[in-house]
């Protein structure tokens, strides 16, 4: 009886235990860190992306605001200038350019780098620029 009580009592490799247990779990957490931390990364590029695209297409406006009438977008260089700029970056998108609006929207694929239990994702980004007319003198 002395003796089971004894081993019952011996605490070899309680230390060893609790290691292994905390040291996954701190895998574990990090591992989620890591990649949702990529994943909020990769998401605000692929907005920055649409973005950038837009203020591209906006820059193409028509000849009339030269003569200082109603501002539009050249549909077609707009369109242009926004599908040149997201080739560049390599991000898929659709540019749609509406009179003094252009809408341009950006996907890109995501999946995990660490933790194989998080979902791969697409990400969008949406940006409408919209191009206002201001007179000499006055501001937006």
């Amino acid at each position: 009886m002395h003796e089971s009580t004894a081993r019952l009592r011996d605490e070899r490799g309680y230390v060893a235990a609790w290691t292994a247990v905390i040291g996954a779990a701190l895998i574990l957490v990090g591992g989620v860190v890591y990649d949702s931390a990529d994943k909020a990364n990769e998401a605000r590029r692929v907005t920055l992306v649409a973005n950038e695209a837009g203020r591209a297409a906006a820059q193409e406006v028509s000849s009339d605001v030269i003569a200082g009438k109603i501002a539009t977008v050249d549909s077609s260089r707009a369109a242009q200038a926004a599908r040149e700029y997201l080739s560049a970056t390599g991000v898929d998108g659709t540019v749609t350019v509406d009179g003094s609006q252009v809408t341009v929207t950006t996907s890109a694929p995501w999946s995990p780098k660490i933790m194989p239990v998080l979902q791969p994702d697409t990400l969008t980004g949406t940006a409408v620029i919209d191009l206002e007319q201001v007179d000499a003198g006055t501001a937006p």
